[in-house]
């Protein structure tokens, strides 16, 4: 403890706070001829508890030995930030504040809010982890956290080796799974002669074709560990394991050919479904999946062959594929993204897609302008032509009615179709040498 802790000194430009002088009396008895003001002070001191306590050993330079106090929780200028060493900064509980437990959880899990660890139990438990009584809320390692003093920035190499350590976890179940499930597939081998066997069996023995299941479980996680995709190894396993299923549905000995070359293709194939079904928001064939992956397997060896994309016309002639093929399978297969996604990554910018597509359904003001001169102009020389004229025309176009044939036209005008014609002849003729129609043309 300093003396200006033990007396609350409020001055924060005291030479012995900002050197941490522990002798203060000292201090001032050397620099009272240098600074004449020191003298009250050096006669203050023959009467301070302070000095009293280092005389009766109270306090002594083992108080000082590796110990951080509050006054270095208070925020420095910038002068300061910028001459105090970055590596070695001492940041957990335990590094600041004398820990007596050498095996206390806080210590050994790098837990960086040590007070958040303590809040919800006893004061027991508190004491018994600890080997103190000292109080979180009175903390100053709690006051740094409190004022800004220690931030989580300042912990993010610790975060990030948890979050590795999560994944790690994570990762390490699901191998252990994976060996569980394999050690128990290894107890149950199948030699190449009992194979043989089993497959004459399994189109009618069912006990057989369980049998010759369980023996090929192994190519299913074999294909599986190769296969690359965002769903997980054990359900690819799972969607392999069907396929199997199916392989031994359909498979022929009599053929001659080996049991894992047809069932590769099965297994392969129900892995890909679920994929295309599971891993993406809008289905999707299989077989347009399959076909977008062996495209984007020949441009990424085009591009590295050759450092340039290729063109369409250069896939065609490598794939044998029509050029709208590809185009139509390329654009299928496109990641949908969605219209509600930010523009801008920046937090203050909250502007969507929507703003930015074009609603083609509506007519934006000028269309909708031109549209209604455009009627009323026409409405105009509709005018201009007779009732039997108009009612041909505007029923032929479906104009404010619904479009009839002339044919229906006759029928209601109780003339006949070769008429109706005649005079939807006529009445464009009229119609094109009215100057509005003339206008609207040249819209």
């Amino acid at each position: 403890m300093f003396c200006f802790q033990a007396n609350k000194c409020k001055n924060l430009d005291c030479p012995v706070r900002q050197q941490k002088i522990p002798r203060c009396w000292e201090y001032f008895e050397k620099n009272s001829s240098i600074f004449p003001e020191y003298e009250d002070k050096l006669n203050a001191c023959t009467k301070c508890n302070y000095k009293l306590g280092w005389d009766i050993g109270l306090i002594s330079e083992k108080s000082f030995d590796n110990k951080i106090y509050i006054d270095e929780l208070i925020p420095a200028s910038d002068e300061q930030q910028s001459s105090l060493p970055k590596k070695g900064k001492k940041r957990f509980c335990h590094e600041i504040i004398e820990c007596n437990n050498p095996h206390c959880p806080v210590r050994e899990q790098q837990i960086i809010k040590c007070f958040k660890f303590f809040e919800p139990r006893s004061k027991e438990e508190k004491e018994k982890i600890t080997c103190c009584n000292r109080d979180c809320e009175s903390c100053f390692y709690k006051s740094g956290w409190d004022i800004g003093v220690l931030t989580e920035d300042d912990f993010l190499d610790v975060i990030e080796r948890k979050k590795n350590s999560l994944k790690l976890q994570s990762q390490s179940k699901v191998d252990l799974i994976v060996e569980i499930y394999m050690a128990e597939l290894a107890k149950k081998p199948l030699s190449r002669k009992e194979e043989k066997e089993l497959e004459k069996k399994i189109a009618t023995d069912k006990k057989a074709s369980e049998l010759f299941l369980i023996g090929n479980l192994k190519l299913v996680t074999k294909i599986a560990k190769k296969f690359t995709s965002k769903l997980s190894l054990m359900d690819l396993i799972q969607e392999g394991n069907i396929g199997l299923i199916k392989a031994i549905s359909k498979f022929d000995y009599r053929l001659g050919y080996k049991f894992s070359t047809y069932a590769a293709y099965w297994i392969k194939y129900y892995m890909q479904k679920a994929v295309s079904e599971q891993s993406t928001s809008i289905n999707i064939p299989c077989h347009l999946i399959a076909v977008a992956n062996k495209i984007k397997h020949h441009i990424h060896k085009f591009e590295e062959e050759l450092s340039r994309a290729p063109t369409i016309d250069e896939l065609s002639s490598i794939l044998g594929i029509a050029k709208d093929k590809i185009i139509n399978i390329l654009n299928v297969t496109k990641s949908p993204i969605s219209i509600q996604s930010k523009v801008s990554s920046e937090e203050d910018d909250d502007e969507t897609l929507e703003f930015y597509i074009e609603d083609k359904r509506t007519l934006t003001p000028e269309e909708s302008l031109l549209e209604k001169e455009k009627v009323e102009l026409l409405n105009r020389a509709l005018e201009t032509l007779n009732e039997r004229q108009r009612f041909v025309v505007e029923n032929f176009f479906g104009i404010n009615c619904d479009e009839l044939s002339l044919a229906e036209i006759g029928r209601r005008s109780n003339i006949s179709r070769e008429r109706a014609r005649q005079i939807l002849h006529s009445s464009l003729i009229k119609l094109s040498q009215y100057p509005s129609i003339l206008s609207l043309n040249d819209k």
